[in-house]
């Protein structure tokens, strides 16, 4: 009577808590695809740890089910549904790895080894344990094997990933940036962007350019120029009218991004498609510093559904009465950026041509999940 106590308790505690993130969610309490992310990995460890099942189909459609309900939480927050996705993807390959290592007619004639986790397989037989999956050894007896370690240890992994992620990107700046370059960035709300040229700015000396991006981001972009100033680089706001006629000065242009889709274009602040255009025209390189969490699977079939439009009082207030009845005010949160305005694409695991992020969709997500 005390253990299902005890795990009525749990489940309790552990519904509460997705009722709590799935409100925060919704109420835009928790903002930004990195805070998104990792308050959806370390939700998801907590689900597969007090989650029970006999077979690994079950905990798929668990994570399927909560994936659905965080996804239309905020259907425009696509690092939620990337990590959904990425759980899914390791729990899958898990049990695949684990049927390979364990079919056959023993040690010998068993198949290569395709994941770490599989390194530490065993053939010993398991009791009864909730998340263990039934399998058939090569002399027909019936064993357990617990999957559950494994599929937890792949989840911390994924959080390290994350926490260790900008540092990471960081640290390829040095072969990004010359000394005495000018950078343009129109994305002051993108902490990889600001961790990249600080972290680059500790071997090179360089000049910023950052656009004000108004109306949404322009307090961001002072507190981004000021910190950028602290650290001892020389740094300019400027309006977004100026883009055009200073981008001849500029060496590169480094975007931040929302999210990256499965065709290589991008979605990124307001103003970030226009400023990218013009540096194509006047030929600058585009450099794009994002991590794979923001890598999403989705393809641009519909761009306004992906954009999120913000408060138009900013673009014209509504005391302006006389104004306001008599046009229509959007005020879009995001721009999409073509893959054929991107030169690179700076990830944690290296850089790549906006062209090949299709193969690193292949190599993160499983065709079967694309849709929770």
């Amino acid at each position: 009577m005390l253990a299902a106590g005890a795990h009525t308790t749990k489940e309790k505690d552990l519904n509460a808590h997705i009722e709590a993130f799935v409100a925060q969610l919704k109420r835009r309490q928790i903002q930004g695809s990195y805070n998104v992310a990792l308050a959806t990995a370390q939700l998801l460890l907590r689900v597969v740890s007090a989650a029970r099942w006999t077979h690994i189909d079950q905990l798929v459609t668990q994570i399927k089910i909560l994936g659905k309900r965080l996804q239309g939480a905020q259907p425009r927050e696509l690092a939620c549904g990337n990590i959904i996705r990425r759980v899914l993807a390791l729990i899958r390959e898990e049990s695949e790895d684990t049927n390979d290592s364990e079919s056959g007619d023993g040690a010998v004639n068993s198949p290569l080894i395709t994941s770490m986790f599989s390194l530490l397989s065993t053939n010993d037989e398991y009791g009864p344990n909730r998340g263990s999956q039934s399998l058939i050894d090569g002399s027909g007896r019936s064993i357990k094997k617990d999957l559950k370690p494994y599929i937890i240890e792949g989840i911390q992994e994924l959080i390290d990933e994350l926490k260790n992620i900008d540092e990471s990107i960081a640290s390829m700046g040095v072969e990004m940036i010359h000394e005495n370059e000018t950078i343009l960035t129109p994305t002051p709300n993108s902490r990889t962007v600001l961790k990249f040229l600080l972290r680059t700015a500790q071997k090179r000396k360089f000049t910023v350019l950052v656009v004000e991006v108004f109306p949404n981001d322009v307090e961001k972009t002072h507190e981004f120029a000021l910190k950028l100033a602290e650290a001892g680089i020389e740094t300019t706001v400027i309006t977004d009218a100026m883009v055009y006629s200073i981008m001849g000065r500029v060496g590169k242009v480094i975007l931040g991004t929302h999210a990256v889709l499965a065709n290589g274009g991008l979605l990124a602040s307001a103003g970030a498609a226009m400023i990218s255009q013009c540096a194509n025209v006047h030929r600058t390189p585009v450099v794009v510093c994002t991590g794979l969490y923001k890598l999403s699977p989705m393809y641009p079939f519909d761009v306004e559904s992906l954009i999120e439009v913000g408060d138009t009082g900013k673009v014209l207030a509504f005391e302006d009465g006389s104004l306001v009845d008599k046009v229509n005010v959007v005020n879009p949160l995001y721009d999409y950026v073509p893959p054929e305005s991107v030169d690179l694409c700076i990830t944690n695991m290296g850089g790549y041509s906006p062209s090949f992020m299709y193969r690193l969709v292949l190599d993160h997500y499983r065709q079967e999940d694309v849709t929770l």
